[in-house]
């Protein structure tokens, strides 16, 4: 899959530079599956598990990757478990217990990157295995599988 890649099929991004979730920025660029449709300022996931590709120039330094949203907590869900995995690396798991912003951090080594002709990408898979369907659990009509409610990343080079 990684071989095939299109220009369009990988979130292009530069250190630094904050990447908003949601129709006005990020839209479906980069999401290979698990993702509900964008909205105004975020985007959910829709199971337990969203996909996400990234393309950088070459990262010469570690980077931070991070990433600010908001986990489904409800009374009748009152944990969410969020793992994130890259390139067939575990960067690292948060559990959740209130709905309030988040900042979920992961440090990410130059060498866990992969490089694919002109292009130098990872693939994120966040594994949400609490995810639910807020109406299978009476909290409104929504079908959709939500876990976490993804508003920004950023990734920040870190000194040697």
């Amino acid at each position: 899959m990684l071989d095939m890649l299109r220009h369009d099929d990988a979130l292009e991004c530069e250190a630094g530079v904050v990447r908003l979730f949601g129709a006005g920025d990020i839209a479906t660029q980069g999401m290979l599956g698990g993702w509900a449709g964008p909205e105004e300022g975020h985007n959910w996931n829709d199971g337990q598990e969203a996909a996400l590709m990234l393309a950088i120039s070459q990262p010469s330094r570690r980077l931070q990757l991070h990433l600010l949203g908001e986990p489904y907590v409800t009374r009748a869900r009152p944990v969410q478990d969020l793992t994130v995995y890259g390139n067939g690396y575990r960067f690292g798991a948060q559990r959740m217990t209130a709905r309030v912003d988040t900042a979920v951090t992961i440090t990410l080594e130059p060498e866990w990157w992969f490089t694919r002709g002109h292009r130098v990408v990872m693939r994120l898979a966040f594994n949400l295995p609490m995810s639910v369907r807020p109406k299978d659990i009476s909290d409104g009509p929504d079908g959709r599988e939500l876990g976490f409610c993804f508003r920004s990343l950023c990734l920040r080079e870190l000194a040697d």
